[in-house]
């Protein structure tokens, strides 16, 4: 990687540990996968640069309590289990184990498909249904989990999760995924819009599964995925936040940076081709390059916020518009994002260090 543009990845994480206190992050999970991304940069760098800003997250949140009763409140054993692993610390254990049964003993909503809102106060305000999203935010943990403690049971849990995910949210024509599936109505929904950050979950949420349990079918489904997402790429290197309707929204950097992640980590372990990798380093340059500077602190932008498959969601394929994700407003160094351009940048670098022999790329 281009030092510089890695020097301004790291830039942009300093920034935003400078500029929050940790102790105010919510239990939640784009709060989670900022912390993971940052313990993952401090084994990169080879430092406990972050350590201290995760350790007190956790710290805190063991302190005045927490609930894992949903999949965004179960992607926060991500970082507690990475602490648990650098420390020894019982309680990283404990908050971990937290997850852990949840993802054991919750009830399924579909096959071996947990409910995303799980049995948490937000599960009476909407109907029954599973996410992509939770691709990413439980079913890594899934993988993760079962390699570190060598648990079969949760092993045979997580390999389920690609395949019944694909299931019932791949398109069969596109091969897209789309943002959810309601019990109520036994189909996706919305259904033909397909969501840039949706499909960015489920390439690096795949791609880093693989690195854990490694599953036939996990890798047929990234490489269809990967494909379908290939033909939609803009000329800029950027994805659109729907990626199927070109020209009529607008480019974002967390799908972006996802499937970044998720192509050179997966051209770095075999699971895709070599083809992956230019792109990869092509869309993750365009983000670097859109990164605002300020003094000594970086923002990341055009990060879109919060996407949710709303009630009543209007949206006509022949006319337009899809306003819950065409109008979603962006926003700078949102938690998710930025957790989502650590990993491309990690997994660049790695790839030029596999490349050029193991040598750290200048």
């Amino acid at each position: 990687m281009n030092g510089s543009t890695f020097e301004s990845i790291v830039k942009v994480a300093d920034t935003y540990v400078a500029e929050r206190d940790p102790t105010k992050l919510s239990w939640a999970w784009g709060e989670a996968l900022l912390l993971y991304s940052l313990s993952l940069l401090d084994d990169e760098l080879g430092e406990e640069r972050y350590q201290g800003f995760c350790q007190a997250f956790a710290d805190h949140h063991h302190r005045v309590g927490y609930s894992v009763d949903q999949s965004d409140t179960c992607a926060p054993a991500l970082i507690t289990n990475e602490l648990y692993k650098k420390t020894g610390n019982q309680k990283y254990l404990e908050m971990t184990q937290a997850g852990i049964h949840y993802l054991k003993h919750e009830p399924r909503l579909v096959e071996d498909l947990i409910n995303h809102n799980g049995h948490s106060k937000d599960s009476r305000d909407y109907p029954r249904s599973i996410w992509v999203d939770s691709l990413m935010m439980s079913g890594v943990f899934s993988a993760i989990a079962a390699d570190d403690f060598d648990d079969d049971e949760l092993r045979a849990f997580a390999r389920t999760q690609p395949v019944q995910f694909a299931r019932y949210l791949q398109d069969p024509e596109t091969r897209l995924f789309h943002h959810s599936w309601w019990k109520m109505l036994k189909r996706p929904y919305p259904r033909q819009i397909f969501w840039g950050r949706g499909n960015g979950w489920v390439v690096a949420s795949l791609s880093l599964f693989l690195n854990y349990v490694d599953d036939a079918d996990t890798r047929r489904i990234l490489n269809e995925v990967s494909a379908a997402l290939l033909e939609c790429q803009r000329d800029d290197y950027y994805w659109d936040t729907v990626v199927n309707k070109p020209g009529d929204n607008y480019r974002e950097s967390s799908a972006t940076a996802l499937i970044a992640a998720g192509w050179l980590n997966g051209v770095n372990h075999g699971y895709l081709d070599i083809e992956y990798a230019e792109l990869a380093q092509k869309a993750l340059q365009a983000i670097a390059n859109n990164i605002r500077h300020d003094g000594d602190r970086a923002y990341m932008t055009e990060i879109s916020l919060w996407t949710i498959p709303m009630f009543l969601m209007p949206y006509r394929l022949k006319y337009g518009p899809y306003p819950g994700y065409k109008y979603i407003k962006t926003g700078e160094n949102i938690s998710y994002g930025v957790a989502s351009l650590i990993l491309a940048g990690i997994s660049q670098r790695q790839y030029h260090r596999k490349i050029n022999g193991h040598q750290t790329a200048a």
